[in-house]
């Protein structure tokens, strides 16, 4: 197995210090995938204050040294190693009550969560160590966990997060009896922090096997997005849709770039269409249910703790997500000024993966539709025509200066004549735009 050299220096120090060192864990398991890891965790039969004592002239700093985590920085890089051991019970289902130090590896990798993560790496040999069969497991693309899988979820409620995490992104199925404790002990995920989910979440979602994840264990996600329920199996009643609800919602995800701004965008968009359904002889309709998906988008996210500016850009997204855009350049002017460019070309890409999710007989003419309105929008840009009050050629000084007073009316006329600039009523150009404030003020 490769190994940078910080992380070889590590090894080296260690064993000339007559310590056992074991990379362990997701690089071993990225390794076997053929992916480059992102860090080097290790294990030791050292002692926490043994490592520290090794690593003297080295910076060290306290990751979690009752639970035996040491922290070197070794040529700027932050090498984590931890001592071999074995817990007892997890009365939180979150943390170990008591950490107990042992000499042994394989004890050490039986308390880990998946096969494919309970495996370590003897440098001294340039060979594995696999008491669990993770390598063969990595090799039929397997999640299961290490022994017991209850046991496991019991002592550790986000591992059901992980698992479903790392089935969506490395695209590997769930073992069967790995799958049912999920399901099971699916209501231990209410001990959880709401970041820690948030994070393992947003993975989950910009995974390539999301659909099938999120379809298979919508029970799962429903105990901390409950507001998914009423979407599973909501028949839309109406002929501009192919699917139900959560299936629409769920084939929009997997058609939108893997963003984490755009896969909640396209997991929430739609969550407001349970509440809004009502039927006629034209069959199912959901009036304004942006609005009430934007207000559950928000709710979701604050819930979460999802940060002000993704809830921001989501709820935004959500809310303008079913409107309709004229191919004028008036509209996607209006559009601009609402939005702003960047969250213009985001909305783009959010009406094409809802268009992907909805009847194919009108795909075609939807797509059409969207890149007609992309090549306005850019056509506009590069024009640098006039859509918000920045461009305008007046400005709060200057309606001042006409003797209104300084106040709210200033905003009200900046903004009538930024109407009137964007309908072509009037012209970007100062005299004209001072004239016309004169007869407003």
């Amino acid at each position: 197995m490769y190994l940078p050299d910080y992380a070889v220096k590590a090894v080296e120090i260690m064993q000339k210090n007559g310590y056992n060192i074991y990379p362990v864990g997701g690089c071993v398991r990225n390794h076997i995938l053929g992916l480059i890891p992102d860090d080097y965790d290790m294990t030791t039969n050292a002692l926490p204050s043994q490592v520290l004592d090794v690593f003297n002239e080295y910076n060290t700093f306290d990751s979690g040294l009752k639970h035996g985590t040491v922290s070197v920085v070794i040529d700027k890089q932050v090498v984590e190693i931890t001592t071999h051991r074995t817990e007892t019970s997890y009365t939180d289902n979150r943390h170990p009550d008591k950490v107990i130090f042992t000499s042994e590896l394989t004890e050490d990798l039986r308390r880990r969560d998946f096969t494919m993560n309970a495996i370590a790496y003897d440098p001294a040999a340039d060979s594995f160590i696999d008491p669990y069969g993770g390598i063969k497991d990595i090799g039929d693309r397997l999640i299961r966990a290490v022994g017991d899988p209850v046991e496991r979820f019991s002592e550790d409620g986000l591992r059901i997060l992980r698992a479903l995490r790392f089935s969506s992104v490395l695209d590997f199925e769930i073992e069967e009896y790995t799958a049912l404790a999920i399901h099971k002990c699916r209501e231990l995920l209410k001990n959880i922090s709401p970041e820690r989910i948030y994070t393992e979440f947003t993975k989950l979602l910009c995974g390539s096997n999301v659909r099938n994840v999120l379809s298979e264990y919508y029970d799962v996600i429903a105990v901390f997005i409950p507001e998914i329920l009423p979407m599973v199996g909501f028949d839309q009643q109406n002929p501009h849709h192919c699917y139900d609800v959560y299936e629409h919602t769920l084939v929009a995800v997997e058609a939108v770039e893997a963003d984490p701004i755009l896969r909640w965008t396209m997991f929430l968009h739609d969550t407001g269409k349970p509440e809004t359904f009502f039927e006629d002889e034209r069959g199912g309709h959901f009036y304004r249910h942006y609005k009430y998906s934007a207000d559950i988008a928000e709710k979701v996210l604050s819930r979460l703790r999802a940060s002000n500016d993704t809830v921001s850009k989501v709820t935004t997204l959500v809310y303008h997500h079913d409107s309709v855009i004229p191919e004028t350049s008036r509209s996607v002017k209006r559009l601009l000024m609402k939005l702003g460019y960047d969250m213009t070309m985001l909305l783009f890409k959010v009406n094409c993966a809802d268009a992907k999710g909805q009847a194919p007989f009108q795909l075609e003419e939807r797509l059409l539709h969207i890149e007609k309105l992309k090549t306005i929008t850019n056509e506009v840009i590069s024009a640098n025509d006039c859509f918000s009050l920045k461009d305008m050629n007046i400005s709060g000084k200057d309606i001042i200066a006409l003797g209104v007073l300084p106040g709210k009316r200033i905003g009200e006329i900046l903004n009538i004549l930024l109407n009137e600039v964007i309908d072509g009523e009037i012209e970007n150009v100062k005299e004209t735009l001072i004239e016309r404030a004169s007869e407003l003020k």
